[in-house]
């Protein structure tokens, strides 16, 4: 990942499933069962769902585990 790619994920709003979890390295199954555990934040948008959970705070949240 360059690093003008990095400071822009830090300031992004939301993300797309698929980009989420290249940014987590999780799989898509394991992101939408995250959703349905609510560890996730994410609205409906059509038939899209944005993720709403930074992957920065997703991952620091699994050190405190």
């Amino acid at each position: 990942m360059h690093e003008d790619q990095a400071i822009d994920s830090r300031h992004k709003a939301g993300w797309r499933i698929p980009q989420w979890c290249q940014e987590t390295s999780v799989s898509r199954s394991t992101c939408y069962n995250l959703m349905d555990a609510k560890r996730l934040q994410a609205v409906k948008l059509g038939r899209s769902r944005i993720i709403l959970t930074p992957p920065s705070e997703f991952l620091r949240s699994l050190q405190q585990s």
